[in-house]
């Protein structure tokens, strides 16, 4: 029972911090910004028309039921049930080569730039006097 309770809370948790990190947006107008469709399942309660006999008595020649005859007709009335709809939203992330910090996407270089930046994936911008593919030159 301790270990269903415990399960419960850490699918409650997980959910909420999947729903905060889908909350937070990054900048759309970020260049390094893209952006894809994803589509995602949500419970639905829908109402249906649901068939049921309905039994009724008219009046007929059948003198052992005291003129009274057992008819069946097919009524609906209007029931609930559980579905499945696939709703789709936007999806941003960081294009390939970046990584997100905050609300932006950020270049990401493999080696680190040693004297200078890095300006776009695998790219340092080096100061003045140095060189090389991580400014280490």
């Amino acid at each position: 029972m301790v270990v269903c309770i415990l399960l419960w809370w850490i699918l409650k948790v997980l959910t909420l911090s999947f729903l905060l990190k889908t909350t937070l947006s990054l900048n759309p107008d970020d260049p390094n910004v893209c952006s894809h469709w994803e589509s995602y399942a949500v419970t639905v309660q829908e109402s249906y028309a649901h068939p049921f006999d309905q039994i009724y008595y008219t009046r007929c020649t059948d003198i052992l039921n005291w003129f009274k005859c057992t008819r069946h007709r097919i009524s609906y009335k209007t029931a609930y049930r559980r579905g499945l709809r696939t709703m789709y939203r936007r999806r941003s992330q960081c294009c390939p080569g970046y990584y997100e910090s905050g609300d932006f996407c950020i270049p990401l270089c493999t080696e680190e730039c040693v004297h200078g930046r890095c300006v776009s994936p695998d790219t340092c911008h080096c100061e003045p006097g140095w060189g090389g593919i991580d400014c280490s030159s």
